[in-house]
């Protein structure tokens, strides 16, 4: 019998976790998992500011092939090839968003921003933002209150727009130098996939549903009007955003060639 196999990734707030599951049988193969190199076990904090939690998104990428590896590794010495893997499911913190150029780098790739925390992961618990997630949290529930009613009736600090204003606030140079921003969760299947123009990039509809305040029943992200409102910035970000969110019944594309090696 062929056996059938399912690799599943999860990138944690200190470490990437690896498993591997024979889907013929329903049972877990092996698991493994590698640390990010960076800040305190994975995290990048300010001694002057408790509430910053940022991550270095190159750490992903080189704690990714580690893990892989030992977990096909352990499965290569119990029988099992990584030939039949069918497919790979991706999941991450959120709301964790990255500041990325059109080519869906990050900006901590280019110099001028690589020691800048502001051009970093801004991980899920970063408390920064906490003001900018009341005033959106103000303005929908004068404005748009059925953008709450989603939510919980409160916008969050942890949240995805929340950041991104925060970041025009306080860092001008990198929000305007940031072509776009993604969440981790979908930052990770376009490396994976090659992907290198943020428009071709499949956004997950978990990470876009309340952390990003999207819903088909207004067209998908909060509209350039509520945006414009917090800002005229904000509002012509949107376009450089995304319309449409995808469940994960759908693929975000095949595997490159470079990291299938």
């Amino acid at each position: 019998m062929d056996r059938r196999l399912s690799l599943g990734i999860d990138f944690g707030t200190n470490s990437v976790r690896v498993l591997l599951v024979d889907l013929n049988q329903g049972t877990e193969i092996a698991s493994t998992a590698a640390d990010y190199p960076s800040g305190e076990k994975g995290i990048l904090l300010d001694r002057k500011n408790p509430h910053l939690a940022r991550q270095y998104p190159g750490d992903y990428l080189v704690a990714l092939p580690k893990a892989v590896k030992n977990c096909l590794q352990i499965a290569s010495d119990m029988g099992y090839s990584p030939e039949n893997i069918d497919g790979i499911g991706i999941d991450g913190t959120g709301s964790s968003p990255i500041p990325v150029d059109k080519t869906v780098a990050p900006l901590a790739f280019h110099e001028t921003f690589r020691n800048n925390p502001n051009a970093q992961t801004w991980l899920w618990k970063d408390h920064t933002s906490a003001r900018e997630a009341r005033e959106i949290s103000e303005l929908a529930s004068h404005m748009r209150p059925e953008y709450l009613a989603k939510c919980g009736g409160a916008y969050s600090s942890e949240w995805f727009f929340s950041k991104i204003f925060h970041c025009l606030k306080v860092d001008k140079d990198v929000f305007d130098a940031a072509y776009s921003w993604i969440e981790l969760s979908d930052y990770i299947p376009a490396v994976l996939c090659g992907i290198r123009n943020i428009h071709q990039v499949k956004r997950n509809v978990c990470a876009a549903g309340h952390k990003a305040m999207y819903n088909q029943q207004w067209r998908g992200l909060p509209d350039e009007d509520f945006l414009g409102r917090l800002a005229p910035e904000m509002a012509d970000l949107r376009m450089r955003l995304y319309s449409t969110a995808h469940t994960s019944d759908q693929t975000a594309g095949m595997l490159d060639g470079e990291w299938s090696d």
